[in-house]
């Protein structure tokens, strides 16, 4: 196939922009320019205005002012950052739960890492009225890259090799996000692992019926989406190298404890399924491609054992 579409690439240097461009220069069907100004000035401007898409992979305060300039110039723009996921104009980009963003969609905002492990396994369960929507606690655990390339001293090796510890608790900047799409209040706390990527997401629920069908429900939920995968119970089959590299969600459904709750997990790779994947996943759809090209091949069998010791990344 020949490439029919180009997208203009804007942050490629981050961990997320650079998952992105590797992924979009195997693409068939599209082909990646990387734009390397930090502000829209007329050069960028004019290169934009030769792409099809506009892939903005900056921090927030970046991507609302290249934002704003862009939709001026009538520009289509997909945003991985968290600037616009909460703002009108914007198609909220998980597919699996918002459907694909129309064609003439001037804006498509790529929903954070954490918000879309946490909605992928909650949003399904709270729409079908299985659990209570008060009382919802989520602890989710995620790798250094999800920080992004900024300097922190809790991000130094010597820091993080061999440790972990809660961050943001209380004041996560993804939580506003979380409750606006869930539709309903969460306590969530996060903390750092020793490694680079993947994420697990644990969340405590107050069930309306039984564990088993919570979890026949997320099978109903998912039964088309060949991306996600509902384990029949949590188990090793969760382990973070089962997902890192690839588009793969995995969701499960523990057993009632004694206070009354269900676990309910999701693992992602923050950077794919979390970021560039799901950006990429998001133009296949609005370019009214097939959702498939580009992306790693889904899971054809769920995985149960221990996950191998590596696996080659994009």
């Amino acid at each position: 196939m020949t490439a029919r579409y180009t997208v203009a690439l804007i942050g490629a240097g981050g961990y997320a922009g650079q998952v992105l461009h590797a992924l979009l220069v195997h693409h068939p069907c599209i082909s990646p320019r990387i734009v390397h100004a930090r502000e829209p000035d007329d050069e960028a401007l004019t290169v934009c205005a030769a792409c099809d898409v506009v892939a903005l992979a900056t921090p927030s305060e970046a991507a609302r002012g290249w934002t704003d300039a862009l939709l001026r110039r009538g520009h289509r723009v997909l945003d991985l950052s968290d600037a616009h996921r909460l703002d009108p104009r914007a198609h909220y980009g998980l597919p699996e739960l918002q459907g694909p963003p129309t064609p003439n969609t001037p804006l498509v905002a790529n929903p954070g890492c954490y918000p879309t492990a946490t909605l992928l396994v909650l949003r399904p369960l709270l729409d079908a009225r299985l659990i209570e929507p008060e009382g919802i606690a989520v602890l989710g655990a995620s790798g250094a890259s999800g920080a992004g390339k900024g300097l922190r001293d809790d991000l130094h090796f010597c820091e993080l090799h061999d440790n972990s510890f809660p961050y943001k608790v209380g004041e996560h900047r993804h939580t506003p996000e979380i409750e606006h799409v869930l539709g309903a209040s969460v306590s969530f706390v996060t903390q750092l692992l020793p490694v680079v990527r993947g994420m697990l997401v644990t969340a405590f629920v107050r069930p309306r019926r039984e564990p088993a069908q919570l979890l026949d429900g997320l099978r109903a939920a998912y039964e088309a989406h060949p991306w996600v995968t509902v384990l029949a119970e949590p188990g090793p089959g969760l382990g973070l190298r089962h997902v890192v590299g690839t588009h793969q969600a995995l969701l499960a459904v523990g057993p009632r404890e004694r206070s009354g709750l269900v676990p309910v997990f999701s693992t992602i790779d923050n950077l794919m399924r979390g970021a560039a994947s799901q950006a990429l996943h998001n133009l296949n759809l609005w370019l009214g491609l097939p959702p498939e090209l580009g992306l790693p091949p889904p899971l054809l069998e769920p995985p149960t054992g221990l996950p191998g010791m590596s696996r080659m990344l994009p």
